[in-house]
């Protein structure tokens, strides 16, 4: 008969085992959200919001609606930095603001922004910050999804690599009806831990 002291130290050999690679295995980074766990933050007060949220929320590791108090993501960017997972956000400049300055102490950068301002005659604004490689063809896609742009950026920005910070800027005008209310600026990005 084994006893507990014995069961239990082979327990924890054996896992420390399986974490270290086998001869001749390669470790890599994982560089798009595809494989790599991250939370959603969306301010669902507005359509938009809500829209985002139900496109990402299948593929997000965890979902987090703001309302009211933007201070509701500083337990979330507390979690997800501790856990080391990306933050994928739709929300107020203000809610944005507070989840890039806790994020920042922990090496975390901004892998992608944009601002999304509603204009008269049903035009929307649209002004992008992210990698060059990725961020035509990302605007292209906003440009021609009219209303239905939250649910194609959460979609779009669950499969993007989250590797490196921002460096080329575009803007785009589009037409999108102009949704019920006040809905003001609108901001979304996507913080990674990309510094050491």
């Amino acid at each position: 008969m084994v006893s507990r002291r014995a069961f239990l130290r082979g327990g924890s050999l054996a896992g420390l085992a399986s974490l270290v690679p086998a001869a001749g295995a390669a470790v890599r980074p994982r560089a798009s959200l595809r494989g790599q766990p991250f939370e959603a933050v969306c301010d669902t007060r507005h359509p938009d919001g809500d829209a985002f949220l139900t496109a990402i929320s299948p593929r997000a590791y965890r979902s987090h609606g703001v309302g009211v108090d933007p201070g509701a993501v500083l337990s979330v960017m507390a979690d997800a930095t501790a856990a080391g997972r990306v933050v994928l956000g739709l929300t107020t400049p203000t809610a944005f603001m507070i989840a890039r300055q806790v994020a920042a102490p922990h090496g975390y950068g901004l892998a992608f922004q944009g601002e999304h301002d509603y204009l008269g005659k049903d035009r929307l604004h649209h002004r992008l910050r992210g990698d060059e490689a990725w961020l035509g063809e990302l605007a292209t896609l906003l440009e021609h999804s009219a209303d239905a742009w939250p649910q194609a950026l959460g979609r779009t920005l669950a499969g993007l690599p989250a590797d490196r910070e921002c460096t080329a800027t575009q803007a785009i005008d589009c037409v999108a009806r102009h949704p019920p209310g006040k809905p003001g600026q609108r901001v979304s990005w996507v913080l990674a831990p990309l510094r050491a």
